[in-house]
């Protein structure tokens, strides 16, 4: 079984017992445990403090005055709560959060489409396909880079003409792609809507994107050159922030192509980083912290995680399989040594 990091290539040892009967064994143990349950208690308070961030932040830009150090102050508050109202929705779009598929589904596009301005359905294909090909280059795609990027050094020995040559600046371009992931992620997820989505789901979902559009037209219209200072930084912030969220979950992790002979719970495992389990880091994470455990379960409400963990970590280190959690700045430097590997890899080429 070959596993490809990236900016290296790394054989991944098979475990003796790695049957499908593994996760099988997991799953009753989760179960059991009673960690599948519905958390409404949990959500009620989580989905209204984040609300309640979003309301202060939108009341505090209407009322202070129209200064540098107001963008200073509201922008960054009105960030981080739409991202939090994002993972949200990013729990109801897993089926997290209610029993009924219909009423996680209204969650989803109220803090998808409503709130952050990026499509819920265009965000749930590209999500579960992300979950179902989880460090395939080929189909996941959070691995696709735009085109631009590159993960592996396979993927990179492919390009030639000017894609390879833009990545001699990657590193630039990385800054770039994370700082405009919100502006991206919004026109996206509008083609998505118009081009794949029918009838009456594809008018809500536009209808809703446009409501999103509007609320920010209101904003820039009553508040001028503040408005657009508001606009503008809050969602790169925001884009920043969901960037650093996303970025040590599976990033310099081992990559497979769709052959490899590799079971569902070594994929979710080895391809998976935690971040260390924290209060701190649960709470900014949004629960994205612990990603091994969301990947073997991803409609385990996020409060029940650390649960989990107690009982997957020795589970899997049991089983061959290396359990990786690490600090949020030692992922952020793995991340970027594998990079520098890659790129000194390619100056060799």
């Amino acid at each position: 079984m070959t596993a490809v990091q990236v900016g290296t290539t790394a054989q991944v040892a098979k475990p003796q017992s790695a049957p499908g009967s593994d996760y099988a064994e997991l799953r009753r143990a989760v179960v059991a445990a009673g960690l599948l349950g519905r958390t409404y208690g949990y959500y009620l308070f989580r989905g209204g403090l984040c609300f309640a961030f979003l309301g202060i932040a939108i009341a505090l830009a209407a009322a202070l005055p129209r200064t540098a150090a107001s963008v200073l102050v509201v922008a960054p508050l009105l960030a981080f709560s739409i991202v939090q109202v994002a993972l949200l929705g990013h729990d109801a779009g897993h089926l997290e959060v209610f029993r009924s598929t219909r009423r996680n589904w209204a969650l989803g596009l109220l803090c998808w489409s409503t709130v952050a301005g990026v499509g819920f359905w265009y965000w749930n294909d590209r999500h579960n396909r992300h979950h179902g090909h989880t460090n395939d280059p080929d189909s996941d795609p959070d691995l696709q880079g735009g085109g631009l990027l590159a993960f592996t050094e396979e993927e990179a020995a492919a390009r030639h003409g000017w894609k390879r040559a833009a990545l001699r600046f990657q590193g630039v371009l990385i800054v770039f792609a994370a700082c405009t992931l919100a502006f991206v992620f919004r026109v996206e997820s509008a083609i998505f809507a118009w081009r794949n989505l029918r009838g009456g789901r594809r008018a809500v979902e536009l209808a809703l994107l446009g409501a999103n559009l509007c609320a920010w037209v209101l904003l820039v219209a009553g508040l001028g050159w503040t408005g657009v200072a508001i606009l503008v930084s809050s969602q790169v912030i925001a884009s920043l922030y969901l960037a650093a969220l996303i970025a040590p979950n599976h990033k310099g992790m081992p990559v497979w192509a769709k052959e490899a002979d590799i079971s569902f719970l070594e994929r979710q495992v080895l391809g998976s980083r935690n971040v260390t389990s924290h209060p701190v880091w649960d709470f900014v994470f949004g629960g994205l912290n612990y990603q091994i455990e969301h990947h073997l379960f991803p409609n385990m409400p996020r409060v029940n995680f650390r649960s989990a963990r107690a009982i997957i970590k020795p589970y899997v280190e049991a089983r061959g399989l290396d359990y990786l959690e690490v600090s949020p700045l030692a992922s952020y430097r793995m991340i970027y040594d594998s990079y520098r590997e890659l790129k000194q890899t390619l100056a060799k080429g």
